[in-house]
């Protein structure tokens, strides 16, 4: 790409310490399961992210004077599971559990070997199993291990304020007074590199969840349940209208060229050049080629005119055309020779630049032309003209070879093509296992389906095969085995919570009850001998027992060719229940698809009743536990000043191991605290 200008753009050393927004801020780490930490420079206080109402409030239990609280607040990061809060003027690194906030460790400073000055620990990154804390007073980095064992002092790097560390693992650290930031070999404790722009390493990094912005201030609207925008300063209060960062401009034009490329054979004829760019409108990349059969010293490559050099083409995107990041390829149209020098020139508009992503060079020419006879070849520029001609049907032909090699991704549902009706590969394999792919489903939600089909097909009709069937149908896949993460605006469990299971969805409804055959069987009160919601019987009235009974003079018919003995298998057998989430199929598409999908894994003797569940619990209409009912967890009852009250906050209720006062059953001053 082109070069920046002067003055525009983010920089990596900027103040926030988020390295140009690549990683993390030094007042901000996250916690896992969409929470986030926040330190407030001017008051040394720890915040949480709540992302019910989309705003950080107070870390709970920790107040002014508290030993948790640093005494100057420096970074925050999370380490090895461990929340670490710099504090320089304590000296120390307090170390947090990153959920309850309890203290695990204080870190101070360590005994060997000497220090000049007492450490001051202000920022905190993890490498690995590895933990780096910056030192400013004694001009290095300490490396611990993951519970604060002394392992390395790494000295001479200046005053480090702001550490980072990429995907790789390599350190990259900010220093006072530089405008670069400056990547550091743990190993041999120097300097390998140094880097300006964010553009420069901005591929090393893994994307964050959230942006953060030149002046320190984070927008969170991603992780906001409601999905409402979140833009939060340094001190974690909501920002209306946060400034924009600077735009970034670059220079009309650049060159570029590249190393010498080796074909390693002699009189090498180069074939073709492919790029991966991105070309806005109105800028230009210009391709230039060389060769020779030695290499090209620097000072005589820089001092080659302009016609020295072979041009290949132009890559120009008009005024109506779309930018996008495409694919195009020219002929070498250059002599013969080992070595191949490429140059490009870069043209772009001032506010934006040409990228290119990739080169691919194809050598040596095989041409179409040595299946003629010699004869064609005889004349060079017969030759060169006959093989720029061939190479048309050439390209064509490659492109068939291509899609024989990579043709194994064509059969497997989550690499197979599809998109276009006329070519949808994806339903062509489908209609092979006899699987209907409703249309209507989104292309992922599609491959899955087909993809998991796979395991459920040789046990097709089966009960299991219909659960498992129907999990792939409703996106619960991960199936019994599963720890699902936390979800959003959950509240605060007081007791461990039990071991999560998929719903059953599927009921035989000889399951329905226990079947009692006379002589064989005692009433109890979780044993009933009639049942009138499956098979409907009619009960004669006993006015002494207040039972009206369900049968009419006049209306009732007596069916003899009714057996209760023998209902479980003539009434129940043959009948299904399938409990499913009314919100996912309220809309008419997902209800017919439901259908059709029952319809076509269900075998033709099976009556199935179709029971959409709405989440909400009624004692003796929706109460089979594990089908239509779940009992949730017991919560914490909401603390005066501390929660907002909302679905996540419960009103009331005591813990089990706390003192409370009930009248009746306690006494003051004994059992009683007031």
């Amino acid at each position: 790409r082109l070069a920046a200008a002067p003055g525009s753009g983010r920089l990596l050393a900027e103040a926030s310490g988020s390295f140009g927004g690549l990683t993390w801020p030094d007042h901000l780490a996250p916690l896992g399961d969409g929470r986030f930490a926040l330190l407030d420079a001017a008051t040394g206080q720890l915040h949480r992210w709540d992302e019910c109402g989309c705003r950080f409030l107070p870390w709970p239990c920790l107040r002014a004077g508290d030993p948790r609280v640093p005494a100057q607040a420096g970074g925050i990061a999370l380490a090895c599971d461990q929340l670490l809060v710099c504090d320089p003027a304590g000296r120390r690194v307090i170390v947090l559990h990153p959920q309850s906030g309890a203290v695990r460790a204080v870190w101070t400073s360590p005994p060997s070997p000497p220090l000049a000055q007492p450490w001051t620990p202000v920022d905190a990154v993890a490498t690995g199993r590895r933990i780096v804390i910056a030192d400013p007073a004694n001009g290095g980095l300490h490396v611990l291990a993951a519970r604060g064992a002394h392992r390395q002092f790494v000295g001479g790097l200046g005053a480090v304020r702001s550490l980072a560390a990429d995907a790789r693992g390599n350190l990259y650290v900010r220093r006072d007074g530089e405008g670069t930031v400056a990547q550091v070999d743990l190993a041999s404790g120097t300097v390998v590199a140094t880097f300006l722009r964010p553009a420069e390493i901005a591929a090393r990094f893994a994307r964050l969840p959230v942006i953060v912005r030149a002046d320190g201030s984070v927008d969170l609207s991603r992780c906001c349940a409601g999905g409402a925008d979140a833009v939060v300063d340094v001190h974690g209060a909501a920002i209306a209208a946060p400034l924009p960062d600077a735009a970034e401009t670059y220079a009309p034009d650049g060159t570029w060229t590249s190393e010498p490329l080796d074909s390693e054979i002699a009189h090498c004829t180069w074939d073709r050049v492919d790029l991966c760019a991105h070309v806005p409108s109105g800028a230009t990349i210009g391709i230039h080629a060389l060769t020779s059969e030695q290499v090209i010293a620097p000072d005589v490559l820089a001092s080659l005119a302009p016609e020295d050099w072979t041009a290949i083409g132009a890559w120009r995107t008009g005024p109506r055309e779309t930018p996008e990041r495409s694919s195009r390829d020219w002929m070498l149209r250059c002599p013969r020779g080992r070595f191949l020098y490429l140059r490009f020139v870069l043209q772009g508009t001032g506010g934006e630049t040409p990228r290119i992503a990739a080169v691919e060079i194809d050598f040596p020419r095989i041409s179409l032309r040595r299946y003629l006879p010699q004869v064609f070849g005889a004349d060079p520029i017969a030759a060169e003209f006959l093989d720029r001609w061939l190479a048309v049907f050439d390209r064509e032909f490659r492109a068939i070879e291509s899609v024989i090699d990579h043709q194994a991704a064509w059969f497997d549902p989550l690499s197979a093509p599809t998109g276009d009706r006329r070519c949808d590969f994806l339903r062509f394999l489908a209609d092979w296992v006899g699987v209907a792919l409703e249309q209507s489903w989104p292309e992922a939600r599609r491959r899955t389906f087909l993809k998991g089909f796979a395991r459920v097909f040789p046990r097709r009709g089966t009960v299991a095969a219909i659960r498992e069937t129907l999990y792939l149908f409703l996106g619960l896949e991960r199936w019994s085995d599963h720890a699902p993460a936390r979800a959003a605006c959950e509240p605060c469990i007081v007791h461990a919570r039990p071991a999560w299971r998929a719903p059953r969805l599927v009921l035989e409804l000889y399951q329905w009850r226990r079947a009692m055959l006379l002589g064989h069987a005692r009433l109890s009160d979780k044993a009933l001998l009639w049942g009138e919601r499956i098979a409907g019987r009619s009960r004669l009235s006993d006015p002494a027992s207040g039972n009206s009974g369900g049968a009419q003079l006049g209306v009732t018919a007596l069916d003899t060719s009714l057996d209760p003995e023998r209902d479980i298998f003539h009434t129940y057998a043959h009948r299904l229940s399938i409990f499913v989430p009314a919100a996912r199929v309220r809309s008419p598409v997902a209800a017919g698809a439901l259908d059709r999908l029952i319809a076509a894994e269900t075998p033709a003797h099976v009556a199935v009743t179709l029971i959409k569940v709405e989440p909400r619990f009624r004692i003796g209409v929706q109460s089979a536990l594990g089908l239509d009912a779940v009992i949730g967890a017991r919560a914490r009852a909401t603390a005066l000043d501390l929660d907002a009250l909302g679905r996540a906050t419960v009103l009331g209720g005591r813990e089990d191991h706390g003192p409370a006062y009930r009248a009746g059953n306690a006494r003051l001053g004994m059992q009683t605290i007031l």
